[in-house]
C-alpha cells in the first residue's frame, strides 16, 4: 500500500471518529438540555398553581373581611357577590348534567345527575325527561355536548327564595353527526337557607344556532 493512501485511510479513519464522537457529544448535551427543559417546565406549573391558590385565598379573604364590614352597603355588596358566584357555579352545574351526555344510558342518567344537585323536594319540570320514548332512545348512537350558558338573578325574597334565569346552549347529536345546536331557557329558584335549588322547569328554546361558542 502506497504511503498516500494510508495517509488518505488514516484521514478518514480519523474524520469517522470525530464525527462520531461529535455526534455522541452532541445527543448527550441534547439530552441534557431537554432534561433542564422539562424540570423548568415542571417547576413553573406548579409555581402557576401556588400562585393561583394563593390568590384564590386572598381574594376569599379579602370577601370574608369585607362581608363582616361594619359598612352595611359593602357587607351586603360582597354578600351579592358571594350569592352571585355560588348560584352561578350551581347552575352551570345542572347545564353540564342535562346537556353532557355520551350514549342512550348516560342520557338515562340525566335525572340523576340533576337531582343531585336539587333539594331533596325540588319540583322539577317533567318534560325534562320524558318517559315515553325512553325504549326509542335505547341502543341509539347519540351524544349531548354542553356549550355554554348565562345566569340572570333576581332579588331575594323575604324566604331566601332567588329566582335565577338560566340560558344554556348546547349541541346534540346522532351517529356522530350534529343534528341540532339549540339554546334553551330555564327557571330556576335558589334557597339561600339551604344553598339549593328548589325548582327547574324549561321556559322553551330560542332560535337556532349552529356554530358553538368559545
Amino acid at each position: 500500500m502506497e504511503a498516500w493512501q494510508r495517509i488518505q485511510i488514516g484521514i478518514a479513519t480519523s474524520l469517522i471518529v470525530l464525527s462520531l464522537g461529535t455526534g455522541t457529544a452532541f445527543k448527550s448535551e441534547q439530552t441534557k438540555y431537554d432534561a433542564e427543559l422539562n424540570k423548568a417546565q415542571t417547576t413553573l406549573s406548579q409555581k402557576k398553581k401556588q400562585l393561583s391558590t394563593i390568590q384564590s385565598d386572598n381574594e376569599l379573604a379579602l370577601l370574608d373581611q369585607k362581608q363582616n364590614s361594619s359598612d352595611q352597603a359593602t357587607s351586603d355588596s360582597v354578600r351579592q357577590v358571594m350569592l352571585n358566584r355560588a348560584i352561578n357555579t350551581r347552575a352551570i352545574k345542572v347545564a353540564k348534567a342535562l346537556f353532557n351526555y355520551s350514549g342512550s344510558k348516560d342520557y338515562l342518567k340525566r335525572q340523576n345527575k340533576v337531582s343531585v344537585l336539587l333539594s331533596k323536594k325540588a319540583t322539577v319540570d317533567p318534560a325534562l325527561f320524558p318517559k315515553h320514548d325512553l325504549e326509542q332512545i335505547k341502543g341509539q348512537k347519540i351524544a349531548g355536548d354542553y356549550y355554554s350558558s348565562s345566569i340572570t338573578n333576581g332579588l331575594e325574597d323575604s324566604d331566601g327564595n332567588v329566582p335565577v334565569f338560566l340560558k344554556v346552549h348546547y349541541g346534540t347529536y346522532l351517529n356522530d353527526k350534529l343534528i341540532a345546536s339549540p339554546t334553551e331557557g330555564f327557571n330556576l329558584t335558589y334557597n339561600t337557607h339551604s344553598g339549593q335549588f328548589t325548582s327547574l322547569k324549561s321556559v322553551g328554546k330560542f332560535a337556532e344556532n349552529t356554530e358553538k361558542n368559545d
